[in-house]
């Protein structure tokens, strides 16, 4: 990225972090007490409000956050969102495929079983083994 390219993305995201904290302070909260409420990290909200992107987190909890800070200062989280996806830098979430990733999970959950049954034979066929031979030493005195 250029660097005419770079500013124009650190003020557009300082513009965003500057709409947030004005719309908090229009409901009279200060930083604090929104942490307190959300529960979010003190350093992700100072974070999101200050602009500092190589800061932010992976964008799923980024825009997590963003829906829970919307709502607790009573912006609506439709236009908390279309400001932030409005962002020049930001990661794209085009590439997510819920069904792809619940595909993935299943096959995933389908190996684990797979691999339990086949510890489960291997021990059955163990304790049986011992007990044959249990009985054929029997046997053998």
């Amino acid at each position: 990225m250029e660097a005419s390219s770079r500013h124009a993305a650190e003020q557009a995201r300082l513009a965003f972090g500057q709409f947030l904290v004005t719309q908090r302070e229009r409901r009279g909260l200060s930083r604090q007490q929104v942490v307190a409420v959300t529960k979010l990290p003190a350093l992700l909200v100072g974070a999101i409000e200050d602009g500092e992107a190589e800061k932010w987190p992976e964008r799923v909890f980024v825009v997590n956050a963003l829906k829970t800070y919307a709502g607790a200062v009573g912006l609506p989280v439709a236009e908390a969102l279309e400001r932030f996806e409005a962002l020049p830098d930001v990661p794209r979430g085009d590439g997510f495929d819920p069904a792809a990733l619940e595909a993935g999970r299943r096959q995933q959950a389908v190996t684990g079983l797979w691999g339990v049954a086949a510890v489960l034979a291997v021990a059955g066929l163990w304790a049986w083994l011992s007990v044959v031979r249990g009985v054929a030493e029997a046997v053998a005195r």
